[in-house]
């Protein structure tokens, strides 16, 4: 398995982290990359880990979530 950060092409922010298998890392760098064009700071539709996986992107990836403190 494998985690991927997912960022914003122009905010360059965290979008969110999806798990996958090694095998998918080009295919999901793919659909991101077509889910941004849409999809992006600049844009009306603001980018959504949560949307990314829904529009059909379940069947090679799902979101993992990641807490994080700073002390």
């Amino acid at each position: 398995m494998k985690a991927i950060q997912l960022y914003d092409k122009f905010s360059e922010e965290i979008v969110g982290t999806i798990l996958t298998q090694e095998h998918n890392y080009d295919l999901v760098c793919e659909k991101w990359d077509i889910y941004q064009q849409e999809n992006n700071s600049e844009s009306e539709n603001e980018p959504c880990i949560y949307d990314f996986v829904s529009k059909g992107n379940w069947d090679f990836c799902e979101v993992l979530d990641v807490d994080f403190y700073q002390p």
